[in-house]
This record gives structure tokens, sequence and C-alpha cells, in this order.
């Protein structure tokens, strides 16, 4: 997986690409798109981390309204909007933390989170003895980082809207083989996508679910997999030697 926490020009860390900030600079993680970085194929699974994280949030005296923002939007492919969460900082980490042990993407996402926790809080410390000159310095460098993460984010959001059109996936988050490796700059050579494909699909029953089906004008009907699933199959599908890079 990518590196916990991206450091000046290393690649940014999936956590980071999913990070949403608003008008006033504060960040939060929608709670959906958390599910499926942590490996959680249905949104009643991931109720159950959601759920403890709030108690846990109510336990300690938390404002859990403010870090656990009801939200709703409709699905990328339109319907009804679906019940989400605005999630701060410190409520995914809660989330996280709650999260199934035995998930490699959850132990990624605690390793992230507690990351961020340590960085947050160090920089609030050091920040708090400056001279009110570099704090306002401080302050105009923090504005040009969360704009070029932000810029970053719409950068990916836009090669996800290109793979989207290049229509190949059927429901919110559900791609083909093809469709995740031209999102993902992977390479597309027929025969390695049908092993990840296989892969995929076997990853998905043991998970209880079934691939989706949706008709591509060139390939006709052909097989959809959570973005988690096909993340997981492409790490674990080895390119043959001699194929295409």
């Amino acid at each position: 997986m990518t590196d916990i926490v991206a450091g000046s020009g290393q690649p940014l860390s999936p956590f980071d690409r999913i990070k949403q900030t608003r008008l006033d600079g504060t960040e939060f993680w929608f709670a959906r798109d958390l599910q499926g970085l942590m490996a959680y194929g249905t949104w009643e699974r991931f109720s159950n981390p959601l759920q403890r994280a709030i108690q846990s949030a109510s336990n300690t005296g938390m404002a859990v309204t403010s870090h656990f923002r009801r939200s709703a939007k409709p699905p990328r492919t339109g319907g009804k909007p679906r019940e989400d969460y605005e999630l701060s900082r410190e409520a995914a980490y809660l989330v996280a933390m709650n999260g199934d042990p035995n998930k490699p993407e959850v132990a990624a996402a605690q390793a992230y989170f507690a990351a961020r926790t340590v960085q947050a809080e160090t920089v609030e410390r050091r920040v708090a003895r400056l001279p009110s000159w570099a704090i306002a310095l401080h302050e105009l460098v923090d504005q040009q980082a969360t704009l070029e993460i932000e810029q970053q984010r719409q950068a990916d959001q836009l090669r996800e809207v290109a793979a989207r059109v290049d229509s190949i996936e059927g429901a919110h988050d559900w791609y083909s083989a093809l469709a995740y490796a031209r999102l993902h700059g992977f390479t597309t050579e027929r025969t390695y996508l049908q092993r990840v494909g296989v892969h995929a699909g076997r990853i998905l029953r043991q998970d209880g679910e079934q691939p989706g089906k949706t008709q591509h004008p060139a390939f006709g009907t052909v097989n959809t997999y959570p973005a988690w699933v096909l993340e997981r199959a492409f790490a674990e599908t080895p390119i043959a030697r001699g194929g295409a890079e």
C-alpha cells in the first residue's frame, strides 16, 4: 500500500486522496469512502465499527454531532440519497480502531490516522511557541499545502470520471478490471486482466458476494467488482514474465 502519510515529493496516501476540505479549512472523511479503503463490502457491515466508534466518542465526552456529521448524497449512478457521515480526523481514527483487526486494510487505516494524530499534535505544540508573525506565515503555508492536496484530489477525481465515462463499471465504486487498470495506470494486457478478474471473483465470493454485470459496447457483458477487491487482486496477481509492463 502507498505510504501511510505522504511527505514532500511522495505520492498521496489513499486516505489523503479521499480526504475532503471545507471552505473553513477543516478536514473530514466521508464514511462511505473510508468503508471501501477498510475493505468492508457493504454499508451494513461497516456500520458495526462506525456505531461502536460513535458510542466510544459519546462515552469519552466528545461532541458526537460535530465529529460524526450526518450526511446524505445520491449514488453516482443516480437513485435515492444514501446515509453517510462526515468524519473528523478523530472520528475516523475511532472508526479505524473499532474495525476488524484481521483485515490488513483496517491496520493500514489505524496506522494512517495514528500518524496523522501525532503529526497534528506535534504541529500544535510547535505553533503555540512561535511569535505572531511566524504563526501567520505557518497558516499561509498550511493553506497552500491544503490547496495542493485539494488540486491533487480533484485531478484524481477527473481521472476517475474519465474511467467511468470509458465505462465499464456498473454500480457505485464497482469497476471492471480494465476500467480499474486504466484508472490507476496499470497494464491493460488482456491475458493479465483475465487472471486479475478470476482472482477478484474468488476474493468477492469468499466475502459472500458475487461479481456484478454491465454491458460494454466492445466487449459485451463484463464482470465488475468493488474497488477494494480489485486493489487486492491487482496487488496479488503477478505480471507474467515477458508480459506487458
